[in-house]
Order: C-alpha cells, then structure tokens, then sequence
C-alpha cells in the first residue's frame, strides 16, 4: 500500500480504486451523504487507513477510514481528532478500533515510535 502525505492525495486514490460513497456517523450507524443509507457497525468494514497529522497543531490530526458494505459499496470516512467523541457510541467507534483487525491494511499508518537502542521487545 502506497503511503499518502496529504488527506486529498489519499482520498483521489482511494476514489479512483472505488470509495466513491462519503459516510460520517450518527449516533450507533454510518450515514451515507446524499443518500441517506444508513449503515449499522456489522453492516460494514474497515478495509483500511490512513492517519494524517498537522505539521504544527497536532488538533489538525486526521484518519481517513476505507469501508466497505456486504452489498459491494464502497466509501470513506474521515473523522478529525476527537470530533465524534460525543456525538456517536461506544460501540460505533469501537469498529475502527484496527488493533483488533488484523484483515485491515494498516501499511500506511503512522508506527510507534521505540526508544532509540531499545529492541521493540523490551518495551
């Protein structure tokens, strides 16, 4: 998977791949713009991200999501630090929980930063 440095090159890529539907959530589902459809969390999954940081707020950090449905849909998510956190439950969000989703592609994601001369093992 290609590593994006802005949140517009990552979407144009994801587009041309298919992710044409733009959701955003509502309490316990994912709306589809436009359309309306409206997405309960085991009706979709998270085929991968992509996480953007601000160069000088880290308030500008960003996670541009890649979903699909079970119907062939396809879609993006993007979701700003912390600007759902009281909007949505617990278990929607816990759907983009990727720590618990090893199908999902998180090649391009931000890594954890180790400790210089410390072996990831003993951390």
């Amino acid at each position: 998977m290609q590593h994006f440095e802005t949140l517009t090159e990552a979407m144009e890529d994801l587009r041309e791949r298919g992710y044409t539907h733009d959701f955003k959530p509502k309490r316990d589902y994912l709306e589809e713009s436009g359309s309306g459809l409206k997405l309960k969390s085991e009706e979709f999954n998270v085929d991968e991200f992509h996480r953007f940081e601000g160069t000088s707020d880290p308030g500008d950090e960003m996670t541009l999501y890649a979903i699909s449905t079970a119907d062939g849909k396809k879609g993006v998510f993007v979701s700003a630090q912390g600007t759902y956190a009281n909007e949505v439950t617990a278990e929607l969000m816990q759907k983009f929980s990727i720590s618990e989703r090893p199908e999902t592609n998180t090649e391009g994601s931000v890594q954890p930063i180790h400790a210089i001369g410390l072996d990831a093992n003993q951390q």
